[in-house]
């Protein structure tokens, strides 16, 4: 029921916020142009390098704990709230200070475009809230807030929409970089209410005094789930800096970004059914109902397999008709939007393990999956540069394929040894 709950909640929120952000893309794309958007794409992946595996790895450190602890430890839950949101503001800090000091030469050295340093300083302020937002959208996940975030995350993702496509009607693309920055500035102000009025109706508190003796699940949950964020957006960044380096470079690189928008958006389709998959999957692990969480994990298999098959056979045959929604600049790129939704395959069932992973603390193991993903992206991206757009994605899609692959030796190992120890503890395996 709990699963159904968030699973339900968090499906309503993303059909709209991602409809919204979706909406909005197409919009901006045909405000700025094709070569425009891909300088665009390229500026807001560097920022994200810099700032989302911050704003994931305490998210979900706050929603693991803050599941756990909330009605067996208040006290607990409270200094581990507290320890999140200074861990957050120091990095955020830190890393907005290399961000705006640096600009200059990851323009001129890694972007090969030094007309955006400007840009890149200026977003780098969206780093440090979108790291403090990271926390406040883990205690609303760990308190199994879904209706809340839902009404909020609607209310947002129109709000920010509106504000983007406003500024870039009437700044162009500087327009489009002022509202990207302004984003994770207007969540956090909104966020930060609902999540002490959520905090207070739980008996929570932002408790600083004691909290560095929370500080071990730093090192424990936090560092690993850091690692893989480390390899996974700078991964992604870099590739994305050696397409644009190429002839055309930009050219292809808009539609590179536009076949990762549809995964972007479709992507919400696996997490509206994985939504409460962490929380309750501590929760449940916590009380040992181990073969629920089996249970669980069979039927997902199931059900993502059943919905994107059939999804990409569908944008194998009209991708071309598909791509047209964003002009007629974008004609021909319906292949890779095809490739781009088939990786969604293992990368949806990789969320199944990454969220039992997660909750079982096996986040060392995650990391080292995360770095076989890591080396078979950079390694055939290399290889297959000369493709264009299109090499990337084949490049994306096996090391999606190989990372899963890890994941299932790891599982059926895990399975095996579990009920050859049925009477031991799943986390002691």
């Amino acid at each position: 029921m709990r699963l159904a709950s968030g699973s339900f909640w968090n499906a309503i929120l993303n059909f709209f916020s991602k409809g919204f952000s979706f909406l909005g893309t197409i919009i901006i794309i045909r405000l700025i142009g094709r070569e425009a958007f891909g300088e665009f794409g390229l500026l807001n992946t560097t920022i994200s390098m810099f700032g989302m595996f911050t704003a994931f790895s305490i998210s979900q450190t706050a929603t693991k704990y803050i599941a756990q602890y909330r009605n067996s430890d208040k006290e607990k839950a409270s200094r581990i709230i507290g320890i999140s949101f200074l861990f957050s503001g120091l990095v955020g800090s830190l890393v907005f200070l290399v961000v705006v000091f640096f600009a200059k030469s990851l323009a001129i050295h890694s972007l090969g475009a030094p007309h955006l340093q400007s840009s890149l300083q200026l977003m780098a302020l969206g780093v440090l809230f979108g790291s403090l937002n990271g926390v406040q959208n883990g205690i609303i996940y760990g308190l199994e807030a879904f209706k809340v975030n839902t009404y909020l995350g609607i209310f947002l993702g129109f709000v920010l929409t509106l504000i983007k496509v406003l500024l870039t009607y009437y700044f162009g693309f500087f327009g489009a970089v002022v509202g990207m920055t302004l984003e994770p500035v207007i969540t956090y102000v909104i966020t930060f209410k609902i999540t002490k009025n959520l905090m207070f109706k739980e008996g929570l508190t932002v408790r600083f005094k004691g909290s560095l003796q929370e500080a071990s699940i730093l090192f424990t949950y936090s560092l690993p789930t850091i690692l893989s964020g480390l390899l996974l957006i700078p991964t992604q960044w870099y590739v994305m800096t050696l397409l644009a380096r190429e002839n055309n470079g930009f050219f292809e690189l808009a539609g590179y970004n536009a076949s990762l928008q549809w995964f972007n958006v479709l992507i919400f389709v696996p997490y509206i059914v994985m939504a409460a998959f962490l929380p309750v999957f501590s929760d449940l692990i916590q009380q040992e109902k181990l073969s629920q969480v089996n249970r669980v994990v069979k039927n997902t298999v199931v059900l993502i397999l059943g919905i994107f098959v059939p999804l990409s056979a569908v944008f194998l045959f009209f991708g071309d008709k598909i791509a047209l929604i964003y002009g007629s600049e974008f004609g021909g790129v319906g292949y890779l939007l095809a490739l781009s939704i088939i990786a969604m395959i293992p990368q949806s069932l990789l969320l199944i393990f990454s969220n039992l992973a997660a909750a079982m603390n096996h986040l060392w193991f995650s990391f080292s999956a995360q770095l076989t993903w890591s080396v078979v992206l950079l390694s055939f991206s290399y290889l297959w540069l000369g493709f264009g757009a299109e090499g990337l994605l084949y490049a994306r899609l096996l090391a999606f394929s190989v990372q899963l692959l890890v994941f299932l030796m790891y599982y059926f190992w895990w399975r095996a040894k579990f009920k050859k120890n049925s009477g031991v503890n799943m986390i002691r395996l």
